[in-house]
């Protein structure tokens, strides 16, 4: 009986302590953006609203990758050591890094394309 019941609050007291894990889905790149040089104007307004809404998608990851990396280092306890945290948060960073990288990349592309848009746009009609 005292076995069972040593061996039931283990198990409690275990589940408590595995972290929570948000689930933080990686936000799929879109398309790349329409030419700007030969795009119409419709085409670039709905390419901007996709930029817009991925760099959204990004945002939001970003915050689930803190919160889970958050999660995780609380779960470790307040006498967790550094070599337990170190590897959750360069773990968390490299994901970041990426992420970021992969926006920026496709934010940059956008920007050039709008620019050759306005270009495109400001010469006189032949």
């Amino acid at each position: 009986m005292k076995v069972t019941r040593a061996l039931c609050l283990m198990v409690l007291t275990l589940s408590f302590a595995i972290p929570v894990l948000a689930d933080c889905t990686y936000p799929k790149k879109p398309a790349d953006p329409p030419v700007g040089a030969t795009a119409t104007r419709d085409q670039m307004i709905a390419a901007k609203q996709v930029t817009t809404q991925y760099s959204d998608d990004v945002k939001s990851y970003l915050n689930c990758l803190d919160a889970e990396a958050a999660s995780q280092i609380t779960a470790l306890g307040a006498d967790a050591k550094p070599e337990q945290i170190e590897p959750i948060k360069n773990k968390r960073d490299l994901k970041y890094s990426a992420a970021e990288e992969t926006m920026q990349k496709y934010v940059d592309s956008f920007n050039a394309e709008l620019r050759a848009y306005k270009a495109a746009q400001s010469q006189p009609a032949k």
